[in-house]
């Protein structure tokens, strides 16, 4: 998952970082305050009452259930969690509808993608992303271990 690196967000900060990114507000529920009015079908950001303290669950809601639920006693890590899926989410999207993408060089998979030079910082800091994003544009595992090795 991407390392967002953000200072401290909070719920309004949230919302306004995915905004500026161009994720609709439809796209995602932050307890009712901001995003969508409901949390159906998106990942969602409830605030609620711990044993001990306030907990912000993040999930993805689908057909009244909630999957992927993950708890958070502090606010700046939950909405880096889920600013990091929608960011995410967002670009797997973009993938998706690139056409003519197994025909392309995996310098032209990056370049259509728009993530060359997240890869490029990738590749030497963080080799993990930089492999995520190789299998998101549909690279062969013995490729991406050619490319991560030859960065070395």
């Amino acid at each position: 998952m991407l390392q967002t690196n953000n200072p401290l967000l909070t719920l309004k900060q949230l919302s306004d970082k995915l905004s500026e990114q161009g994720i609709s507000p439809d796209c995602y529920y932050l307890h009712g305050l901001y995003g969508s009015i409901n949390d159906e079908e998106k990942y969602g950001l409830a605030i609620k009452r711990g044993k001990y303290t306030i907990e912000y669950e993040v999930y993805y809601k689908e057909r009244g259930e909630k999957h992927s639920s993950r708890l958070f006693i502090d606010e700046h890590e939950a909405c880096d969690w889920i600013y990091t899926l929608l960011i995410d989410e967002q670009t797997s999207n973009r993938i998706q509808n690139i056409n003519g993408l197994l025909g392309m060089t995996v310098n032209e998979r990056l370049y259509a993608s728009g993530l060359m030079d997240e890869f490029d910082t990738a590749r030497l800091t963080n080799k993990s992303r930089a492999k995520q994003i190789l299998r998101w544009l549909r690279v062969d595992e013995k490729s991406i271990e050619h490319i991560i090795i030859e960065s070395e």
